[in-house]
């Protein structure tokens, strides 16, 4: 690859992860390069509501810049705090990678979710240019904070 997309981690937990609230850009997906249509707050969604629904399924739903976020089930909280982005799909990224139409998405039955110390932009890539180069994550080393909770409420 000429510029790695994301680093973080991506975790798979129960599909009874369904709702999230965050501080960070929203309510609208947002990445490096493209957040002029979102503002900074606190918001809640369910899972279902993440999800953009391209005709062409590809990456979506990103929120950069949040410093918390909450992923919450009826009876558990996993809590992340420092600088990051996430995305929280019922949708693999394989699966979104793999099927040309968005009636073609599957859900996997559980809940993904990324927690993205860095992004890289999209640009416009699937129709045009890819990010401008102060958007791609190409350096050698990168130092990356993150703090995770689980709380069983």
């Amino acid at each position: 690859m000429p510029y790695l997309p994301r680093i973080g981690l991506r975790a798979f937990v129960s599909d009874k992860f369904d709702k999230c609230a965050y501080y960070g850009f929203g309510p609208y997906e947002s990445y490096s390069d493209k957040k002029l249509a979102s503002y900074v707050g606190r918001f809640e969604a369910n899972i279902s509501d993440m999800h953009e629904d391209y005709v062409k399924p590809q990456e979506n739903g990103s929120h950069c810049g949040c410093r918390y976020a909450e992923f919450k089930s009826d009876t558990f909280i996993i809590r992340a705090d420092g600088d990051f982005s996430f995305n929280f799909s019922e949708y693999t990224q394989e699966e979104l990678c793999e099927k040309k139409h968005n009636f073609e998405l599957e859900k996997c039955g559980c809940s993904v979710i990324c927690l993205n110390m860095l992004e890289s932009g999209i640009g416009s890539n699937s129709c045009g240019p890819e990010p401008a180069e102060r958007y791609k994550i190409n350096k050698e080393e990168y130092f990356c904070k993150l703090d995770l909770a689980f709380a069983h409420k």
